[in-house]
């Protein structure tokens, strides 16, 4: 008897702009660097010495004790903070997304209650490494700032608390996600709402937000459902709607993308089938861009699209005992994903700016490496020395031509919709050689178990990544590109490959994971047959 069986992908997350309800993203997980709540041994010192980044979740409880007002919905018991989220940028400080809930409580049911998260930002000179450089004493005797957006602030510590949808860096999330109907974005969910449908009868009766992607003081993804209704002849219909809203920090940014995706979504609406949802409208003064969302290929989210981390994950034919008899590969998944690629990247839309070059993704891989290096100074010096390998080699290409590029093709950025592929996320869409989206995608197509050497895993990696490289050059023939480009495009993506491999080892740095050696020295060797492919 043979089973068939999903292969789990814990770690490598990657980040998409567009998920069905539920979905996680490359960044919400729970960080090991520490406890995941407050709890006894996590408080700061009295005075004197620095304490570990573990022990903040009780500062913040104490700050949101200090507030006259209570920010957050209570809880029964004692309130708890589980980290949801937590990212660390050399010069950029400390940002942590925790969840509140009541210690000794099962916190599932409050993992999708946006209200209940608290963003805590920390400056650079508030932190010493893992360490924070403040005690209780200087915490009691700062002073603490209410504005009336909710926002708190600790200027002396360089401490910021924020309780959702307040955001600092994104000033309009609030008025995003309150769907009254007396705020500024029920007017335009009716007017996408109509575009959608075609159909300028229908009426807004009420409608809900749901939070999909939260980078805090940079971008926020919503779902909104809409209940609409209209009457015909003495009846009243009704119909339920969904749309996706992507909020920006820079309205321009918001303005600059939504029109490269109505552009794009033109083309191939002319000449194919679109390759990106469709753009419905902006909320200019929100800087919120609204598109359609993906539907089913009976026309309905009854059953809904697959991501891309979904329809590309590893699954395997198994035995009675459950050794792995072969590896499942997934060709009809890979080949729409090599086509909708080549699409792209023979596209008449040119993106404005500059190109993204090989230099720029050496320079870029250089920075990573001494990152990786300080972090792990047991491979420090085979990590310095292909990176300087590899920077040399990326600053020497020559391309014959800058195409329409996506800048961060991955498995997370698509939707896979029956036959079809929808590529989400054109945040990053430059001019670029196409080798580098081609990279991208087959860094980020490695199971992170293949960094353990888990059963399996090498033979469905390889046999998905030459299936995808199989049908992306039969694309590219198809769409009158010369076998020579096709080659060297080819021949290029192992570099870049290479490249993107040195943005996925920093996870654990930016993370303050632990640095894992081994699973550092089997990406490394990856890296090293990378270089060595791209000869």
């Amino acid at each position: 008897m043979q089973e068939y069986v999903n292969a789990s992908q814990p770690g490598i997350l990657a980040e998409p702009s567009v998920l069905p309800k539920g979905e996680p993203s490359h960044d919400e997980v729970t960080t090991s660097f520490a406890p995941e709540s407050t709890g006894p041994g996590t408080t700061l010192p009295e005075s004197g010495a620095t304490a570990s980044i573990q022990a903040l979740s009780s500062v913040i409880v104490q700050v949101l004790e200090r507030v006259p007002e209570p920010l957050l919905p209570p809880v029964q018991g004692q309130i708890g903070l589980f980290v949801h989220y937590l990212r660390r940028k050399p010069g950029r400080g400390l940002v942590i997304v925790y969840r509140a809930g009541a210690l000794n409580v099962r916190q599932g049911a409050h993992r999708r209650a946006p209200e209940r998260w608290v963003t805590v930002t920390l400056d650079e000179a508030a932190l010493a490494g893992s360490q924070i450089r403040f005690n209780i004493r200087q915490l009691e005797q700062a002073g603490l700032e209410v504005q009336e957006s909710g926002i708190l602030r600790i200027a002396a510590l360089g401490l910021m608390v924020q309780v959702f949808p307040a955001d600092n860096g994104l000033p309009t999330l609030a008025s995003s996600w309150t769907t009254s109907k007396d705020g500024p974005l029920v007017t335009a969910l009716e007017a996408a709402a109509r575009a959608h449908l075609s159909d300028p009868d229908w009426h807004l009766s009420s409608a809900k937000a749901e939070l999909v992607r939260y980078k805090p003081s940079s971008r926020c993804v919503l779902r909104y459902t809409l209940y609409l209704e209209k009457g015909v002849g003495g009846e009243t219909f009704h119909r339920v709607v969904s749309l996706f809203g992507k909020l920006y920090s820079d309205p321009e940014k918001a303005h600059t993308v939504q029109a490269n995706i109505q552009r794009l979504h033109a083309e191939r609406v002319q000449i194919h089938l679109p390759i990106v949802p469709r753009p419905l409208s902006i909320v200019e003064t929100l800087g919120l861009t609204l598109n359609e969302a993906v539907l089913s290929a009976e026309g309905t989210e009854a059953e809904g699209p697959r991501t891309g981390l979904q329809a590309l994950q590893p699954r395997f034919v198994t035995g009675r005992d459950g050794e792995i008899l072969d590896a499942v590969i997934p060709d009809k998944e890979m080949c729409a994903t090599a086509h909708v690629l080549a699409r792209l990247h023979t596209s008449a839309v040119r993106p404005a700016g500059p190109p993204r070059t090989g230099a720029d993704e050496g320079k870029r891989a250089s920075d990573r490496a001494k990152l990786i290096a300080t972090h792990c100074p047991v491979h420090a010096e085979a990590v310095q020395r292909l990176a300087k390998q590899l920077a040399t080699r990326l600053e020497s290409l020559q391309p014959d031509a800058y195409r329409p590029a996506h800048g961060g093709f991955k498995p997370s950025q698509l939707l896979f919709c029956g036959q079809r592929v929808f590529v989400l996320d054109m945040d990053g869409f430059c001019l670029a050689d196409p080798a580098l989206d081609v990279g991208y995608f087959l860094a980020y197509l490695r199971p992170s178990s293949l960094w353990y050497n888990r059963s399996g895993m090498r033979p469905w990696f390889e046999g998905a990544a030459a299936s995808f490289v199989n049908a992306y050059r039969q694309a590219l023939r198809e769409y009158d590109i010369s076998e020579t480009t096709i080659c060297n495009i080819l021949q290029r993506a192992g570099l870049y490959e290479a490249a993107i491999l040195f943005k996925i080892a920093t996870r654990r740095v930016n993370r303050l994971n632990s640095p894992r050696p081994g699973e550092l020295s089997a990406m490394l060797a990856e890296i090293k047959e990378c270089l060595s492919d791209g000869n």
